[in-house]
């Protein structure tokens, strides 16, 4: 619109000088058609200058970024190298844990089976010591019985040897058989005793091992799933960085082509200004010097209209979605990369999970990375006018394909990231979409590209906040024009 309006001020301005130039023609010998011709040549020529500058910005531009994008595909590779060293490490660290967890379940086997076998020693030792406690409880009867015929709390009662109805010797027999007999009795209780505390050691022994086994068991498969877990998160980033680095390859791989078709048009631009440049100086011979100067000022007063911020206009995008819910990450978002480690090239537009996604200008679909039975990271992007490429990341769903022609608004695919979701890959914490924009071959801001009045005024960042002032006022202008 700004570039429109400024076209008609200068026909009027066009048309107001026309005037005095035709007044001129009295004084000269070129005539008014001829003189109008003069001036649309010279409007022409200013025209193709301006567009040579642009064109040269942008191959200036282009050259300047493939050192960066070359240096972010370095950078890529490196990580990615990275990475598979890192998943290499934990591949055998599962391994490792994998053969741990084997061995102790080994162990465990094994142990069961000792224990299986000390039980049936149990069985055994205990019918053996059922037996001995009825030796023992025999032994003991007899002893009780016999004894008190000899015995006093002090030990052999001699009056009760000699009042025994045998012979002194037959009594002496006796009570030596009764102390063999004490003997046997404690002989057998100790036997008892150490078959009890022996079978309490084994049985305490092997339990605690069981216990220890079992602890180790229950630890080596927490690690086991965290070292699963890691390997999985750390896959998906190196599925992300692979994405980025055939993002960067394609550019980079393209950049011979926009070069030549850039210094291709320089050359039929700066061919055709040469041509006009001699015709006007064939004609200024003819021209007073009144009309020398009128042209002179038309001149300088489009090349006033004309700046190296015409040079750089971007190609204007319309929002993929509303970012009337805020935006969760900027471009080099210093929180983003103090929680991923990571730096930020792109807008995080807060988003249900499902959202339509809109073309925001029109291009052709470049890449669909998706996959329905996956949570690996999907994304779609689409190569427009100007250099210009746009991605969507974390899609839970696309609605184009690799080729297919969009137009400005036309639904492209379905935002997601819920975190587990199809397509969100590792580094999303609540839905939304990832929207990156690529000039000529290198991420830049993409609040550089879009309506800046369409946002909250607290998702703004302070050096886009003159942007959004200068937008409010001028739909503020263009509505009290219409109300008048």
């Amino acid at each position: 619109m700004k570039k429109a309006f400024a076209i008609l001020m200068l026909l009027g301005l066009l048309l107001a000088m026309l005037a005095p130039l035709a007044r001129a023609e009295e004084n000269t010998g070129v005539t008014t058609d001829e003189m109008s011709s003069i001036l649309e040549q010279s409007t022409l020529l200013v025209q193709l200058k301006q567009k040579v500058a642009q064109i040269q910005y942008r191959y200036t531009l282009l050259e300047d970024n493939l050192a960066s994008a070359e240096e972010n595909l370095k950078e890529a590779i490196d990580a990615i190298n990275n990475l598979n060293v890192i998943i290499a490490n934990l591949d055998e660290q599962i391994k490792d844990t994998n053969r741990q967890i084997l061995n102790v379940k080994s162990q465990k086997e094994s142990n069961n089976m000792e224990l299986q076998s000390l039980q049936e020693e149990v069985k055994d030792l205990e019918q053996q010591m059922e037996e001995e406690k009825q030796i023992v409880s025999g032994l003991m009867t007899l002893l009780y019985m016999k004894r008190g015929i000899y015995y006093t709390e002090e030990g052999v009662n001699p009056v009760k040897v000699l009042a025994s109805s045998g012979s002194v010797s037959e009594t002496l027999q006796e009570i030596t058989y009764l102390n063999t007999i004490a003997k046997e009795a404690k002989s057998h209780i100790e036997t008892v005793t150490q078959l009890s505390v022996q079978l309490a050691e084994t049985w305490d022994e092997i339990h605690t091992k069981q216990d220890e086994l079992d602890l180790s068991d229950s630890k080596l498969s927490g690690e086991l799933i965290n070292l699963e877990t890691e390997r999985n998160h750390q896959i998906e980033i190196l599925d992300e960085t692979v994405a980025e680095q055939s993002i960067l390859e394609a550019m980079l791989g393209s950049a011979d082509d926009r070069e030549g078709d850039l210094s291709s048009e320089i050359r039929i631009y700066q061919s055709n200004i040469e041509m006009l440049e001699k015709k006007l100086s064939d004609s200024s011979a003819l021209l007073s010097e009144d009309q020398k100067a009128v042209i002179a000022q038309i001149q300088s007063d489009m090349s006033l209209q004309f700046s190296v911020t015409d040079a750089s206009s971007n190609l204007e995008l319309d929002w993929p979605v509303s970012p009337g819910k805020g935006l969760t990450a900027f471009f080099h978002d210093s929180a983003y990369q103090a929680t991923f480690g990571v730096d930020h090239y792109a807008l995080d537009i807060r988003a249900n999970q499902g959202t339509e996604i809109l073309a925001p200008a029109e291009g052709i679909v470049q890449s669909v990375v998706y996959d329905p039975q996956s949570t690996r990271y999907a994304y779609i992007t689409i190569a427009h006018r100007m250099g210009v490429m746009t991605l969507y990341g974390h899609i839970s769903a696309p609605a184009v394909a690799i080729g297919d022609y969009v137009t400005r608004g036309q639904l492209v695919g379905y935002s997601g990231a819920s975190p587990g979701s199809v397509g969100s890959g590792a580094r999303t914490t609540g839905p939304h979409l990832h929207f990156e924009v690529w000039q000529d071959g290198i991420r830049v801001d993409p609040l550089k590209y879009l309506p800046l009045e369409e946002l909250n005024l607290e998702d703004v960042p302070a050096e886009y906040m003159s942007q959004v002032q200068a937008a409010l006022e001028g739909q503020i202008v263009d509505l009290q024009n219409d109300l008048n």
